[in-house]
C-alpha cells in the first residue's frame, strides 16, 4: 500500500524502532490501520488492552511467528497456546511466579549483580550490554530454573543468538527445524537436565525445571519433556526483555546524570517509578501478535476472521489520554504508570515480578559501585538499537569508568 500515509513494514526494525511521530499521528487520526495485507496496528490504549484481553475473539496461536508457520504445540511458547491448554499450563507453573518467590531471589541477584559491577569496575570499562544486561538476565531465570552456575553465560548467550536467528519468525534456522534441530546443543543441556530430574523424582531439588517435570493437573494431565525442555527455553528466551529493559536504563543513566543519576542518586525511593517509566516510555517488546478468530471489529473498524492483529504495546504506552506528558520520560509522576509493557489478561507476563525486582536491584547497586560521574561513554561510541523488528533497546553500550 504505498500510498497510505500509515503503511510501515512490521518486520523490519529501522521502521518499527523509529515510527514514535508515526504513532502520534495514529493514534489521533487513525486507531487501527493496515500496515501490511491481512494486518491491523492498533494504536490506543484502549483498544491494545481489549484486545489482550479478549482471548476468545483474539487467538494467541502464531504468537510471532511469520505469515503459515505452523509449530506443534508441544514447541509452542506459552504466550503462542490459546485456552483450553493455556491455563493448565499456567497454574501449574504460577507458583514459581509469584511476588514472594521473586522477592525470594532478590539476596542471590544482588549478590550477581555486585560480583559483575565489581568486575566491570576494576577492569576499567567495557560494553554494558555484552557484560551485564546480557548475561544477567539470563543467569537469573537459569537459576530460577535449576541450571548450573558454570553454564549461565552459554545458555544466555544461546537464548540470544535463537532469538536473533531465523527461528522466532520459521521455527528453523540453517541447521534444522525447532529448537532440536536449530540449535541441539542447547535441546541436549536441557534434555539432560530433565532426565535428571525425572529419575530423582520427588528428591529433585526444588527449582521451576522440577516443578514442571513433577507437575500434574487434578486428572492427572502433566508436561512431556518436549514441552518442559520448550517451556524452559521460554523462560530463558523471555529473560532477553529484562536485558533491553537493564539497556535502556543503563543509557539513561550514562547520559542523563542530573534528570536520572542524581534524582536516584538524591531519592532511591524513586528507583522502582524510573524502572515503571522505562518500562512504559522504551518497552523493551514493541508489540505483539494476535489472530481474529472471527469476523469483529475494533474501534468501530471491521476485522475479518483470520486477520493478524498488532497490538501496539508501543503505543499504547505514549497514549495522551491515558499519560499525562506521555512523549516525555518523568520520575515525577504521582503513580506508577500501568502500562502494557507485560501485556495484560489471561497472558500478562509470568515473569513481571522478577524483572521489577531484578531492575530495582540493579539500580540499587549501580548507585552504589560507580560514583557521580564514574561511567562515560566510550569515544566515538554511537547508540545503535538491536536489529529485531519488535524489541527495543541499545545492542551494544561502550563505557569507560573514569578514574
Amino acid at each position: 500500500m504505498p500510498d497510505d500515509p500509515y503503511a510501515f513494514n512490521p518486520y523490519d526494525p529501522d521502521e518499527t524502532q523509529h515510527m514514535w511521530d508515526l504513532l502520534v499521528r495514529m493514534r489521533a487520526e487513525a486507531p487501527v490501520t493496515h500496515p501490511m495485507e491481512g494486518m491491523a496496528y492498533i494504536a490506543r490504549y484502549a483498544d491494545n488492552a481489549a484486545v489482550f484481553k479478549d482471548a476468545k475473539r483474539f487467538s494467541s496461536a502464531g504468537g510471532f511467528r511469520g505469515p503459515g508457520v505452523v509449530v506443534p504445540e508441544n514447541e509452542s511458547f506459552l504466550g503462542e497456546i490459546d485456552p483450553p491448554l493455556h491455563p493448565r499450563i499456567r497454574r501449574l507453573l504460577l507458583r514459581a511466579f509469584t511476588l514472594q518467590q521473586a522477592n525470594a531471589s532478590e539476596a542471590w541477584i544482588r549478590r550477581r549483580v555486585r560480583t559483575m559491577f565489581d568486575a566491570f569496575a576494576a577492569k576499567g570499562g567495557g560494553d554494558l550490554m555484552h557484560d551485564i544486561a546480557v548475561p544477567l538476565p539470563g543467569s537469573v531465570a537459569a537459576h530460577a530454573l535449576g541450571i548450573p552456575d558454570e553454564h549461565h553465560d552459554q545458555v544466555a548467550q544461546w537464548c540470544h543468538d535463537l532469538l536473533h536467528s531465523t527461528w522466532p519468525q520459521t521455527n528453523a534456522t540453517e541447521r534444522g527445524h525447532g529448537i532440536a534441530g536449530g540449535f541441539p546443543e542447547f535441546a541436549e543441556l536441557l534434555d539432560s537436565l530433565i532426565a535428571e530430574r525425572r529419575a530423582l523424582g520427588a528428591d529433585a531439588p526444588n527449582d521451576l525445571m522440577s516443578r514442571m517435570v513433577n507437575a500434574s493437573a487434578d486428572d492427572g494431565w502433566h508436561l512431556s519433556d518436549v514441552h518442559i525442555r520448550t517451556l524452559s527455553v521460554n523462560t530463558l528466551a523471555g529473560s532477553l526483555s529484562t536485558t533491553y529493559l537493564l539497556g535502556n536504563l543503563f543509557h539513561r543513566f550514562v547520559t542523563d546524570p542530573e534528570n536520572f543519576t542524581a534524582v536516584l542518586r538524591a531519592e532511591p525511593a524513586k528507583i522502582p517509578m524510573a524502572v515503571e517509566e522505562s518500562l512504559r516510555f522504551e518497552p523493551p517488546v514493541l508489540f505483539l501478535f494476535r489472530t481474529a478468530t472471527a469476523d469483529t471489529e475494533i474501534a468501530g473498524c471491521p476485522i475479518a476472521k483470520g486477520e493478524r492483529i498488532i497490538t501496539g504495546i508501543a503505543s499504547a504506552n505514549r497514549d495522551e489520554t491515558v499519560y499525562d506528558h506521555a512523549d516525555e520520560y518523568r520520575l515525577d509522576r504521582d503513580t506508577l504508570p500501568d502500562h502494557l509493557a507485560f501485556g495484560v489478561g489471561p497472558h500478562i507476563c509470568l515473569g513481571d515480578h522478577l524483572t521489577r525486582v531484578e531492575a530495582r536491584v540493579v539500580l540499587e547497586e549501580m548507585l552504589d559501585v560507580f560514583g557521580r560521574g564514574v561511567l562515560k561513554l566510550a569515544p566515538g561510541y554511537e547508540r545503535r538499537l538491536v536489529p529485531m523488528f519488535l524489541e527495543y533497546g541499545p545492542e551494544s553500550l561502550d563505557v569507560v569508568v573514569a578514574r
